[in-house]
């Protein structure tokens, strides 16, 4: 399935129309840390997803084009603070389907074979045929190297890192894998946690 255009994911997120990416990055991390299921409950896991896809399309200026050329006539974004790409080789539309048997934690993927460490860091995900053709969203948590914020790792006695200079946080991957995406591609997650030491990559893997 692909993004709904009936929708007004501009609305959903708060902004205007005319928001650029600095500026809608930041909207989204305001909601995500608002409507993010660990913190507000698994009531909210619904409305995380649509705010979720919202940001996935908006934030690909190939999606958000899409989109955009889609779209009911523009109108102001209802700023209520609440709901109401990356790198690809594909320039396909970001669909708004979960793809829950490659979402998980990343540990879980990688003990069954739908995910395994490729070579530079980059994670691969085995996709089957029915999920490349018609793409959709996916969630990946992983623990992650943050930059310490509290020495900076000038401080051996450092009490949270031991003057390593990182600690490892919890970070939650949401990929929107295009329809129709094509083997080897190379995809980054809608959004980043602050301080991470390095990007996160995922390669699509397809059957042969």
């Amino acid at each position: 399935m692909g993004f709904d255009p009936s929708e007004d994911y501009y609305a959903l997120l708060g902004v205007d129309p005319e928001i650029d990416r600095a500026e809608l990055r930041r909207a989204w991390r305001r909601l995500a840390l608002r409507w993010h299921p660990d913190r507000a409950g698994p009531s909210a896991t619904a409305t995380f997803q649509r705010i979720s896809v919202a940001y996935a399309v908006l934030a690909n200026p190939v999606t958000r084009a899409a989109y955009d050329r889609q779209r009911p006539p523009r109108r102001s974004a209802a700023r209520t603070g609440a709901p109401s790409r990356s790198r690809s080789t594909t320039r396909r539309r970001a669909p708004a389907e979960m793809l829950w048997r490659l979402s998980g934690s990343l540990k879980a993927l990688l003990a069954c074979g739908i995910a395994r460490r490729g070579e530079d860091d980059v994670l691969e995900l085995f996709l089957n045929e029915q999920e490349a053709a018609q793409g959709g969203m996916v969630t990946i948590s992983m623990r992650v190297p943050v930059r310490c914020l509290l020495c900076r790792g000038r401080r051996a006695s450092c009490i949270r890192c031991g003057g390593k200079g990182a600690v490892y946080q919890l970070y939650s991957a949401w990929l929107a894998i295009p329809p129709g995406v094509a083997d080897g591609s190379l995809l980054t997650p809608s959004a980043t946690l602050g301080g991470m030491l390095r990007p996160v990559w995922f390669r699509m893997r397809l059957p042969r």
